[in-house]
């Protein structure tokens, strides 16, 4: 449901970490002292804060062709939600954000801004196709909970902060004296370890922040609304893309309005997804988050909760206001019959490949040491990319399934993929509104995935195919085959999209070994 802000914070701590690096290397080499330094790395995060806002609208109008519109005219495209709003933010005492519309059916909400003053609240229309007039109220209320509970201080506070541990550490033991002498030893260095030491767990300590505001914002939509359930179900359509289509009143009327400002014709859209028709077989999918050894591995490094986690929470609310719970987690995987031997056996050799370029960077860097030569670096490297890209593609036949057949899979893997063909419409872009997106939403009569699609010309490749295949490919009935992977969300990564007799091919390991070969050959030079 996040997972543009999630991009967001991910890419403001990657721009500031970047800035970490130049800046202590500057220090490294004198061009700056330590409080300066300090200094100079809060005045940055401070002017980025405060600035995203203005950046951010930028960007989003660039590449994803948002368009804003005033709480007038929302009042006119949705009475009810824009009340409905309106009531959340009177009640907390903040200002009624600036909404934000992307025309893809692909099903997103996000929020971002510096405070609540100046805070913008986005969504897609997918969101009024996919989810009924319930759901989308809970997930407005999910980010407007962000809002009001100041998120966008408290992540931007918390990354300084790592960011000033890191800095430390560089100081107290890769500075010089003015003399020249080296200071990696005695109380500095020691002090420079332990806030590396600090720096490393920060790092995890953020994401499991991050992770614990999500919960605070679902906590916030299933108390203001009260309907946990429907913030439950809000999820299992959105994170899982559990859903089926039937018609609603409101959403049509809703899709009838934006029309006018060319958001979606509704007479390509048949109504709202109810998880309802599907709930025997959804706690099949919650059931992985509990039960995948590979699901505290994802969540560790994650920005956001496993979905599964959530909606247990919101059970233990709902059951805490005296409703019933929507779905009885315990219970399902207790009446579940297990392989454990399987699930565990793919678990360990999987666990090994997920990490074997970290391993390979650590025994080729000690090699390289005993060795007097850092080709032996770049060849564990180069070796571990290929076998890892071999391991995640393995060449079997595939066979035709549903979404629902994959995301009932306890066995899954986010490394092995399995090799499966899907049968339905592609309808939207992979990330909603961007049109230099070469990936696709993919629908069909059990749900909705995304598809990764990888030219072999490499980026140059991608970025012809999102300007001049995917709108032709959009609204199009096609099967679509690949490797399926089950992380923090599920994706299919395509090997070939077929559209009656034109087929598309794609090549998601084709880089990844000629990145590798790359690595092999510097080695050997």
């Amino acid at each position: 449901m996040n997972i543009k802000i999630a991009s967001l914070l991910t890419l403001g701590m990657l721009g500031t970490m970047v800035f970490a690096i130049l800046a202590t290397a500057a220090f490294v080499m004198g061009a700056l002292d330590l409080p300066t330094l300090l200094i100079l790395t809060v005045a940055v995060n401070f002017f980025a804060w405060l600035f995203s806002p203005v950046i951010n609208d930028f960007i989003y109008r660039i590449f994803y062709k948002i368009r804003f519109c005033k709480e007038e005219e929302f009042r006119q495209l949705d009475p009810e939600l824009a009340e409905f709003t309106a009531r959340i933010c009177k009640e907390n005492k903040i200002k009624f954000p600036k909404i934000g519309i992307i025309e893809d059916d692909n099903p997103t909400a996000f929020t971002y801004g510096s405070l609540p003053s100046n805070a913008r609240l986005v969504f897609s229309h997918g969101l009024f196709v996919y989810l009924n007039p319930d759901e989308v109220e809970a997930v407005i209320a999910h980010e407007l909970g962000h809002i009001v509970h100041y998120d966008f201080v408290v992540m931007t506070v918390a990354n300084t902060l790592v960011q000033l541990l890191y800095e430390i550490y560089v100081a107290f033991t890769e500075s010089k004296s003015k003399n020249g002498s080296s200071r990696d030893s005695g109380p500095l260095a020691v002090i420079g370890l332990i806030s590396y030491i600090f720096y490393i767990v920060a790092t995890y300590v953020l994401l499991l922040l991050s992770r614990e505001r999500e919960y605070y914002a679902d906590e916030f939509s299933a108390k203001t609304t009260g309907r946990p359930q429907s913030l439950s179900s809000a999820l299992i359509k959105i994170a899982y893309g559990m859903v089926t289509l039937e018609s609603d009143v409101r959403s049509r009327r809703l899709l009838e309005s934006t029309r006018a400002i060319g958001i979606m014709d509704p007479h390509s859209a048949k109504g709202v997804g109810m998880v309802s028709r599907l709930s025997g077989e959804v706690g099949k999918v919650l059931a992985f988050d509990f039960v995948s050894p590979w699901a505290g591995i994802l969540e560790l490094s994650s920005t956001h909760p496993l979905t599964g986690k959530r909606i247990k929470r919101l059970d233990d609310i709902a059951q805490s206001q005296g409703k019933e719970k929507a779905y009885d987690i315990p219970a399902i995987i207790n009446n579940m019959t297990l392989d454990r031997g399987r699930l565990y056996s793919g678990f360990y050799l999987g666990a090994f490949i997920y990490f074997l370029p970290n391993i390979s960077v650590i025994l080729g860097f000690i090699l390289s040491i005993f060795m007097g030569s850092f080709s032996y670096l770049f060849l564990s490297l180069g070796l571990s990319i290929i076998i890892k890209a071999l391991y995640r593609f393995p060449r079997k036949t595939s066979s035709i399934v549903t979404l629902l057949d994959l995301m009932s899979d306890m066995y899954a893997s986010p490394v092995r993929g399995r090799k499966v063909a899907l049968e339905g419409k592609v309808v939207g872009r992979g990330e909603a509104g961007a049109y230099l997106s070469e990936d696709l939403m993919f629908q069909d009569r059990t749900g909705i995935i995304y598809l990764d699609f990888s030219s072999k010309l490499g980026s140059l490749g991608n970025l012809f195919f999102a300007l001049k295949k995917v709108m032709k490919i959009i609204g199009q009935e096609v099967q679509a085959e690949g490797w399926f992977f089950r992380g923090t969300y599920q994706m299919v990564s395509l090997s070939s999209i077929k559209m009656g007799q034109n087929t598309i091919k794609s090549h998601p390991a084709l880089w990844s070994i000629i990145g590798g070969l790359f690595f092999i050959f510097i080695g050997l030079l």
